[in-house]
Formats: structure tokens, sequence, C-alpha cells
């Protein structure tokens, strides 16, 4: 009974409060409102968004520009464009010198090379020079020749307005080089013979001077 008791004076006693408390104020009790944060709820959920990507435009191919400018080293590039003599000669007639078929193709710098297919066979080149741009004339083109073939020029006639030709190994190769000039008139036109097959000394110089003679006769 006494459990009833207590029951029943906290139920009066909270009746009382409650009594007391409208009587100050006709607005009924509210419950507390949660804080209130800076989100709106809405219906509607929003997506979240990540990082944005950059994308970085892919770079044009910018064409290679083509190396060369005719007598460079290029051995596709036509004898010709060696000018001076180099016009005026044909694989024909060199290859029919050296004895084979050759190829011909301007040389850095101006000139142009005549090869067989046999590293080994003799190849030859020609240089046109002016009078003018040959310090010391035919003395300065013997200087130039035996600068690269060891040995003694040795004049030749018959051949253009002036001629000679050297023999001899170069750059301390046991292989016998050739190399000479002619001048026919104003145009000094330098012969370099190159090989290494085994050939003589008086082989060597014989082919030199049919070199000589044939650039003499296209001058």
């Amino acid at each position: 009974m006494r459990l009833r008791s207590t029951s029943a004076a906290v139920a009066l006693t909270a009746a009382a409060t409650l009594t007391l408390t409208g009587c100050g104020s006709t607005q009924e009790p509210t419950a507390d409102e949660p804080p209130t944060t800076g989100t709106t709820a809405t219906g509607h959920s929003t997506p979240h968004s990540g990082p944005t990507k950059t994308s970085t435009p892919t770079p044009k191919s910018t064409p290679t520009q083509t190396e060369g400018d005719g007598d460079g080293e290029d051995d596709d590039t036509p004898a010709t464009a060696g000018g001076g003599i180099c016009g005026d000669l044909s694989a024909g007639e060199v290859g029919a010198v050296v004895g084979g078929t050759v190829k011909g193709a301007a040389l850095p710098g101006g000139g142009c090379g005549f090869t067989q297919a046999s590293a080994k066979a003799p190849s030859a080149t020609f240089v046109e020079k002016s009078l003018a741009k040959t310090p010391g004339g035919m003395d300065g083109a013997k200087t130039e020749a035996t600068s690269s073939v060891e040995g003694d020029p040795h004049d030749l006639s018959g051949i253009g307005d002036a001629a000679f030709v050297v023999t001899g190994t170069a750059f301390g190769e046991p292989a016998v080089q050739g190399a000479g000039a002619v001048r026919v008139g104003n145009r000094i036109i330098s012969i370099n013979l190159t090989q290494s097959a085994g050939m003589s000394a008086s082989a060597v110089k014989a082919m030199t001077i049919k070199l000589l003679k044939l650039a003499a006769s296209q001058a």
C-alpha cells in the first residue's frame, strides 16, 4: 500500500506543476528544436560531384624537316649536283676507266665521287676549282694532292694546259693510291683514285692518268 501512495503523490505533484505553468501563459510548451544546420534537407538527394578533370589537348605532330641541301652526305644525290666538271661526266665513262660499274654522287662541299659495289674496287673523285680560288695555282694543287698521297708529283704533257700525277700510300695504309690535277684554261680539276684491291703503283698511276685525260676531254 505504501508503493501506491507514493505513486499517487508523484502524479499529483506533476499535475500541480503543469497547472501552475499553464496559468502563466496560454502557449503550450514545445519540445526543444534541434540546432539548425547550414544545409536544408530536401526530398531529392544531390549527387556528389568529384574533382573536375582537366583535359589536356593532344599536341599536333610537327612534320620533320627533311635534312640535306642537294650536295650533303646523301649517296642518292646525283653527281651532277657537285658542280663543275661533275655535270660533264657520266658513270659509264668513269666506269670504263676504273673497270667496273660505278654509281656517282655529289660530295659534301662540292665535287663528285664514283664508287663501285665492292669497297675494295677502285673509286674516283673529281673536284673543280677556279684558278683564282686555288692558291698557288698548279703548285698549290700539288701541295694539296701530296697532303694525302705520300709521293712525288710528276708533270704530264699533252693533257690539258698542265697536269701532274702522284702515287703512293695514304694515311699510313699499305695500299697505293693516286692523285693529280689538270688545268684547262682557268679551271683546275683535282682527281683522287682510291683502292684496296692490291693494285701495283704502275697500275694506279696509269689509271689516274686516264682519269685526268677524261676530265680534260670533258672540261
